[in-house]
């Protein structure tokens, strides 16, 4: 073989190994993109997976949301004007007004319950009276202890004074309060006790609002009453208040506001500087009371009942 030949073999048989050396490497380039693409496939299934879970998680607890508003409703905020409105509505500054806290009963209370007295009384404190009239009257004579208007009302003249002081409100501001706070109309207008010394006369539209000729004073122990609210619901039109309740006289404590009977638990464990919300959860009475939604937007009282 000439040498020119041999070296044209080796040539050609070196040119064919590289080409087989780099079929080898791009053969085993393949393999590792194969591996990876096979790692990246399970790492893309894993998220995936992830990803599917997350979102299940997610559309349960929106369907539980979902569920418990419907079911039991929608915690409001227990210091917003609206639940604080409702919660005063059966609020007094003076407890001898209206029978004081007569919702907190041993039973269950609603607008039956209440009577047309104390319903028109209660509508007269929760009125707007700023900016009622009012008018003076003489008494009717040296002797006497009262005065007379033109519609021959009968009130009593103001201590050390030989005058009567009455005011005027329109019959519509009662009006109005009393469908706010009972969410009916007034069936039958009627004089009423504002408190145990004033009296409030009907006169077309007009109540004529004066001390009383005859009237009584309450004396006893003054009672210590402890509200507080712990929880709001707003459930479809209806919006639900829970508070605890407990009233003290000396170091007794009752139930409610309209029996004798004493909480055990709560009197034995009372001390006034311990009256705060932890005391008041363990051993005071709870209440519920439902509120209705009004056509108007506002909310009516509906009733008061024991929760335990």
């Amino acid at each position: 073989m000439k040498k020119s030949d041999t070296k044209e073999k080796n040539k050609k048989n070196a040119k064919n190994l590289k080409v087989v050396n780099k079929e080898k490497i791009v053969k085993k380039d393949n393999e590792n993109t194969k591996i990876k693409t096979k790692k990246s496939l399970k790492a893309r299934l894993l998220e995936d997976k992830v990803l599917t879970i997350l979102i299940i998680l997610l559309i349960g607890l929106t369907l539980f949301l979902i569920i418990s508003n419907i079911v039991r409703g929608r915690n409001l905020n227990t210091e917003s004007k609206l639940v604080t409105e409702l919660h005063d509505y059966f609020s007094t500054d003076d407890l001898n007004n209206c029978n004081g806290l007569f919702t907190y009963s041993d039973k269950t209370m609603n607008y039956d319950s209440i009577s047309s007295d104390n319903r028109l009384c209660l509508a007269y404190h929760k009125s707007n009276l700023k900016d009622v009239k009012t008018e003076t009257l003489k008494r009717v004579d040296k002797k006497s202890e009262v005065c007379k208007n033109d519609y021959d009302m009968t009130f009593r003249i103001t201590e050390d004074t030989d005058e009567c002081q009455v005011s005027i409100i329109d019959k519509d501001v009662i009006d109005s309060t009393y469908k706010k706070i009972f969410g009916k109309d007034i069936e039958n207008n009627q004089e009423f006790r504002a408190d145990d010394t004033h009296i409030c006369y009907l006169k077309d539209d007009k109540y004529y609002c004066g001390l009383s000729e005859q009237f009584t004073y309450t004396y006893g122990r003054e009672a210590t009453i402890y509200r507080v609210l712990s929880e709001a619901i707003k459930k479809g039109s209806e919006i639900y208040l829970y508070d605890y309740f407990a009233k003290t006289v000396d170091d007794n404590c009752y139930k409610n506001y309209t029996t004798q009977a004493i909480n055990e638990e709560c009197t034995n464990n009372y001390e006034e500087d311990k009256m705060n919300f932890e005391f008041m959860e363990k051993y005071a009475t709870q209440y519920k009371h439902t509120f209705k939604k009004a056509k108007d937007g506002t909310y009516y009282w509906v009733s008061t009942e024991l929760v335990k």
